[in-house]
């Protein structure tokens, strides 16, 4: 019998390790997998301690579904990808302790990122840190993996990693993100529908298009009739206009973490779906000293003690209840993509979703040949079909255009360790704009060199 191997790169991770060798291990138990292949999970991390109790987590997990997986680990990623048909990757080369410096020091030079992991100074130093490893995996997997491998990417920044595995190697790289499901999802709750009532592609159709955490909906219409109007219609008779601020206030809780995508929907006449802690980070005006860093629009920054204390401690505790059986472990899968895309390109299950993938084409104006944007996509056997969108309304185009040839000049740098061109592009991104130009390079060679050891040596010659 033919094996099939996935291969989960980063699978330590205290906030994802589980949820990913979950989904993974009950979709590779159903019947018809079973039926076709021996399936193996490999589990793989730099970090073998942690590595070891999530393999013993995912083992029970195994055990749970009928004994049916076979789970293993590995510190060697050579090892883990070899023979692999699919790899899923969520590394974070320097976890959260780099990313703690990230926020600091831009923060002293005036740039305020409530998340850092996308785009402007907090995207592209984390590119730096994340490409050479992730290029590594790739170029891995184009030598030791299956011929019909693909790579599903769910480590930010989505954009400039996809884009750097893209124009690099060979590797068929699809990027992952959860964002348009609460986006789409709540819109449609708001108006009286089912949230997942946007997977039904008779009645619900839709459009979007956009970089990963900035995507934008252009189109939902529900039975032919147009959502996105009956949404200006529903502001309309709740007195919310392009003047209104601090929705936090609002006696409306379905409007009160929304401020700046409503703000942006009734000024371009397209919704952002993303959360408003993503969405500020691509715009120069709603993060800043004058905005009291983003709270006069209801976004706050998330302390260091949030997401060491909170995020990454309640990670860990609840992953050691379920570990040591005082916390029932659900075999629900979670709303992350890669179980569901897997099954639809092994066996051909037509799956709508949402894909970050390259762009080929000319519909677009203005968008660089094989640069990866996030739209709605076919999976099927003969691999992930983007739907034909149209262009964004023209400041929005040029705009998401602006932050797509600085991803080209950021994956460039990253590539061949050229600080010059990383600056330049950080010089054109709007948020980099709070800072005071002169210092932008001081600010890039204090980050560079906070993570020498993660980022290309070139960058310092």
């Amino acid at each position: 019998m033919e094996t099939l191997k996935i291969a989960f790169i980063g699978a330590a991770s205290p906030q994802w390790g589980h949820t990913i060798s979950r989904d993974l291990i009950v979709m590779l138990s159903e019947p018809r997998v079973c039926d076709a292949f021996r399936p193996i999970l490999m589990l793989e991390d730099v970090d073998g301690v942690n590595l070891e109790l999530q393999r013993q987590l995912a083992a029970k997990v195994a055990g749970m579904t009928g004994n049916r997986v076979e789970v293993a680990a590995t510190t060697d990623q050579a090892r883990a990808v070899e023979g692999a048909r699919f790899v899923v990757n969520s590394i974070a080369q320097g976890t959260l302790e780099a990313m703690l410096i990230d926020l600091e020091i831009a923060q002293e030079y005036g740039v305020y990122m409530p998340v850092g992991d996308t785009i402007s100074i907090g995207g592209a130093i984390r590119a730096a840190r994340n490409i050479p490893a992730l290029l590594s995996i790739a170029r891995d997997l184009e030598r030791l993996g299956h011929a019909e491998a693909w790579l599903l990417n769910l480590s930010n920044p989505m954009s400039i990693l996809c884009r750097a595995v893209t124009r690099e190697t060979r590797v068929r790289t699809i990027g992952c993100c959860h964002e348009m499901y609460g986006g789409v999802g709540s819109l449609l709750a708001t108006l009286g529908h089912d949230r997942k009532l946007w997977r039904d592609r008779q009645r619900c159709q839709i459009e979007v298009l956009g970089v990963n955490h900035c995507a934008w909906l252009t189109r939902l219409t529900v039975d032919g009739e147009d959502q996105l109007a009956r949404f200006r219609a529903y502001l309309d008779e709740r007195g919310i206009t392009l003047a209104s601020r601090r929705l936090y206030d609002s006696p409306h809780p379905e409007l009160r973490k929304r401020n700046v995508k409503i703000h942006l929907f009734l000024r371009h006449g397209v919704l952002p779906y993303s959360g408003d802690r993503h969405n500020v980070e691509f715009f120069q005006e709603f993060c800043n000293r004058e905005t009291n860093k983003g709270a006069d629009w209801g976004v706050l920054l998330t302390t260091g003690q949030e997401r060491l204390v909170e995020w990454r401690g309640g990670a860990r505790e609840s992953f050691s209840r379920k570990l040591n059986g005082r916390e029932d472990i659900s075999l629900e899968r979670s709303q992350e993509a890669s179980s569901r895309i897997i099954p639809a390109l092994l066996f051909g299950d037509e799956l709508y979703d949402v894909g970050n993938l390259p762009y080929q084409g000319r519909s677009l104006p203005g968008v660089p040949q094989g640069a990866v944007i996030e739209r709605m996509t076919i999976y099927d056997r003969q691999g992930a079909h983007p739907l034909k969108v149209s262009p964004l309304p023209a400041p929005l185009q040029e705009y998401m255009n602006l932050h797509l040839r600085n991803i080209e000049d950021i994956v460039q740098a990253c590539v061949d360790g050229d600080r010059k061109r990383f600056i330049r592009a950080l010089r054109r991104d709007p948020l980099m704009q709070n800072a005071p130009s002169r210092k932008i390079p001081e600010m890039v060679d204090r980050l560079l060199e906070a993570h020498r050891p993660m980022v290309h040596p070139g960058f310092f010659s």
